[in-house]
């Protein structure tokens, strides 16, 4: 039997250790983190819609923005969204791949996608940017974590928690060239050691001009 195909391969994998990983979780955001949420969001009222790809069990970063916004999260792993929903229950959550979103153009004020569009097939990385831009409203942010080196492949045994798991990514200079080739203006951007591993990413605010 061949090997899964790789988004076949994430769901998989995050449904077989979404309560091990759930114990990983900080119980808010590190500090760190939050700068960027609050970037992310500075200035929205409190009704702003804000969409969380790759919500997992909404802990801690869907939790922390759905005290202020309406929150959609979005993950491709059944069991991470029904620990979501069990730990926010503020937030609306869909199980879906984040490629196949749709959403009315210009209805979203922000997005995060942390640790999650490196989990897709990097080919598929620009139309999924795409559409993310062509969901924000005019001046809406986008945080994202992207790749700090190019790499795909996977892990076996990823935070010896017993489940093989997925990554896809560019490096930082091509994540950056594909939001400004897209239209976005990239606000701050950082390498920043990976919170659980050895590795570095590309942390990226970035917005969608007036």
């Amino acid at each position: 039997m061949g090997r899964p195909v790789p988004k076949l391969l994430v769901a998989n994998g995050y449904d077989r250790i979404a309560e091990g990983y759930l114990r990983l979780q900080r119980p808010a955001p590190s500090e760190h983190k939050r700068t960027y949420l609050d970037r992310l969001t500075e200035g929205l009222p409190d009704d702003a819609w804000v969409l969380d790809l790759g919500c997992g069990s909404g802990l801690p970063h869907t939790a922390y923005l759905s005290e202020r916004f309406r929150v959609v999260g979005i993950d491709i792993s059944r069991e991470q969204l029904a620990l979501a929903r069990r730990h926010v229950a503020s937030a609306s959550f869909v199980l879906a791949d984040m490629c196949s979103l749709q959403f009315r153009a210009q209805s979203l004020n922000a997005i995060a996608a942390i640790y999650s569009i490196i989990h897709v097939p990097r080919e598929e990385h620009e139309p999924l940017l795409r559409n993310l831009y062509d969901f924000l409203k005019p001046g809406g942010r986008l945080f994202a974590v992207l790749g700090a080196h190019a790499w795909e492949g996977t892990e076996s045994d990823w935070l010896s928690l017993g489940s093989e798991m997925f990554w896809s990514h560019f490096d930082a200079a091509t994540g950056l060239g594909l939001l400004q080739t897209i239209g976005f203006r990239t606000i701050a951007s950082n390498i920043e050691p990976d919170n659980m591993g050895d590795g570095s990413h590309l942390f990226v605010l970035a917005e969608k001009p007036e």
